[in-house]
């Protein structure tokens, strides 16, 4: 039997081997005001991810980048894209002389029944079926002519009487290297008109022949390098005691019955009382965010997931809801601003994006994808964040990843092609159209089967183009922009009856369409029922060969599409 014996320290120390066990006083954790801490036991959401079914073959994105240009000098697909800082302003554009406006050779494709001297002698009667000289410039001799930009207002050829005073006119040729001064503006003295730029002539001069310029390296915008820290465990919280907590998860609940309901404003007062009993219930201010989400009360949603962010940054839906509500709420201040600076209403301004300062929602963006990998709307979210900020390539990998992570949302299709559009990658639009409308579910595919034919059309395939739009109309009979579209190539295949129908039902539509798609649609019907009036009964498209030629000044691909998509 051995007998315990209690020991001082000092015996301890004597004894040399009876080791003393100090008391164990408890370290309780507590905040800079000294509150005591406790894990946070809260569930947070789970993230909104999709499920794809097989990984999808998406197109690799392009480089994005443009020719390299000369100090002083601009090129002409630079312009194209980065115009709009020069509007109105007088420069030089180096290129390639692509096409020259000739207008027997245009009436003659548009006009195939037609012979050479049928279409001599309508010129001859009517001059007005020919448009003004122009030609069409781009960064190297063999870009398409819908790839190159308009030159308009230049002189008309030496055999034409020159007015007093006007400038000589300049002999050209297809392939010739030229710099062209003048105007970059939108719409010209005599009514030509292009959304994406046209250069006014001023004057022009020969250059020697050389190898078209190497492309610039694409800009190096590194995405945010964003580190997730910490180990796996909650954050503490303050501590809560369990009426408090049992209280406001109370209202908790029926905040969340409320919005699944769609009601949204006793859905917020009931979030409120959520917080107001317990000011630490991250659920209850990300639920209350969503619900001023839903009725796009932007900044109160920021304000209240700003409180969710605090509590559990590590939170990827309270990320991902405070990087939509910080971009969201940018966008309404700055088109606001602009608006009042316009002296219009903020619903019919053109958006500046230069005006906007969207680190903080790129960050929380980030964060929020860096949290959940398949956050498809966090990449959607981030595309835009990206392409407003002029960075396209990065805008292309996020709308890349929308589609891979979630195939069914037509939006990241609609985005990722018209970004390509814009930089004339119309393989990579086309490729993406159509994957589009393999996944997309078919009632909301209308609008992939649009863009599916505005790709057809840009490479003037008008059989695939038509068909295309017929899809997009057969799952929305009253889209008037396909009709639009698909009325203009059956005009231009001389079928005259079927554009005659589409055309009549633009113009009846009061859906939403770009400002000129009617008064063009009314002029064509115009020029159809003059055709019609001039031809056999029993030939009606005998008349053809004498209609006038439009090009499409008023109307261009980026404008058709560009109610698509947010």
């Amino acid at each position: 039997m051995i007998a315990v014996v209690a020991v001082g320290p000092t015996a301890a120390s004597e004894a040399g081997n009876t080791r003393v066990i100090p008391p164990v006083h408890p370290v309780v954790p507590r905040d800079a005001s000294g509150n005591p801490l406790e894990p946070d036991d809260l569930p947070g959401p789970q993230p909104e991810v999709a499920k794809p079914a097989a990984k999808l073959d998406v197109p690799a994105v392009p480089a994005f980048a443009l020719p390299a240009a000369e100090p002083g000098f601009h090129g002409p697909r630079a312009l194209r894209i980065h115009g709009a800082p020069m509007l109105g302003t007088e420069i030089k554009v180096k290129g390639y002389v692509t096409a020259i406006y000739d207008c027997a050779t245009e009436l003659a494709g548009a006009n195939p029944r037609a012979t050479r001297a049928q279409i001599a002698r309508a010129i001859d009667k009517d001059p007005t079926l020919c448009e003004r000289p122009m030609i069409f410039l781009g960064d190297a001799p063999g870009t398409a002519r819908d790839a190159s930009i308009w030159v308009v207002d230049v002189p008309p050829p030496a055999r034409a009487p020159r007015g007093r005073g006007a400038p000589a006119a300049p002999r050209l040729a297809v392939g010739d290297h030229v710099v062209v001064t003048g105007t970059w503006a939108t719409r010209s003295p005599h009514a030509e008109h292009h959304t994406g730029g046209l250069l006014l002539y001023k004057a022009l001069d020969h250059l020697a022949p050389t190898a078209a310029p190497p492309p610039a390296s694409a800009p190096q915008v590194l995405e945010m390098e964003i580190e997730i820290e910490g180990d796996a465990r909650p954050p503490l919280r303050k501590v809560v005691d369990e009426a408090t907590r049992a209280t406001s998860v109370d209202h908790l609940n029926a905040c969340s019955k409320a919005i699944a309901a769609r009601q949204y404003d006793p859905a917020i007062a009931a979030c409120e009382a959520a917080t107001a009993a317990w000011d630490g219930n991250h659920l209850a201010w990300y639920a209350a965010a969503s619900a001023h989400m839903a009725k796009t009360e932007w900044a109160e949603a920021r304000a209240a997931v700003a409180h969710a962010v605090a509590l559990r940054p590590d939170q990827a839906m309270y990320q991902l809801y405070h990087g939509i509500s910080l971009y969201e709420t940018e966008r309404r201040r700055a088109r606001d601003d602009q608006a009042r600076r316009e002296h219009k209403k903020p619903e019919d301004v053109a958006l500046d994006p230069s005006q906007l300062q969207l680190d903080a929602a790129r960050d929380a963006l980030v964060t929020a994808t860096r949290l959940a990998h398949a956050l498809w709307r966090g990449h959607y979210y981030l595309g835009r964040v990206y392409r407003d900020l002029d960075d396209p390539r990065h805008a292309a990998q996020q709308f890349t990843q929308t589609i891979q992570t979630h195939p069914e949302y037509r939006f990241g299709y609609i985005a990722l092609i018209e970004l390509y559009r814009r930089w004339d990658y119309l393989d990579q639009a086309l490729a993406v159209a159509l994957l589009g409308t393999a996944h997309v579910p078919p009632a909301e595919a209308a609008d992939l089967w649009f863009e599916v034919g505005m790709a057809y059309d840009a490479r003037h395939a008008d059989d695939p183009a038509i068909d295309a739009f017929t899809r997009a109309i057969a799952t929305r009979p009253d889209d008037a922009g396909a009709k639009f579209q698909r009325g203009q190539l059956y005009l231009r295949r001389g079928e005259l009856d079927r554009a005659r129908r589409d055309l009549e039902d633009v113009v009846a539509s009061a859906g939403p369409l770009p400002g000129a798609a009617k008064p063009f649609a009314i002029q064509l019907l115009g020029q159809i029922a003059n055709d019609l009036r001039g031809a056999p009964a029993s030939n009606p498209a005998a008349g053809w060969g004498t209609r006038k030629i439009y090009r499409r000044p008023f109307f261009t691909w980026q404008d058709a599409a560009r109610r698509r998509v947010p």
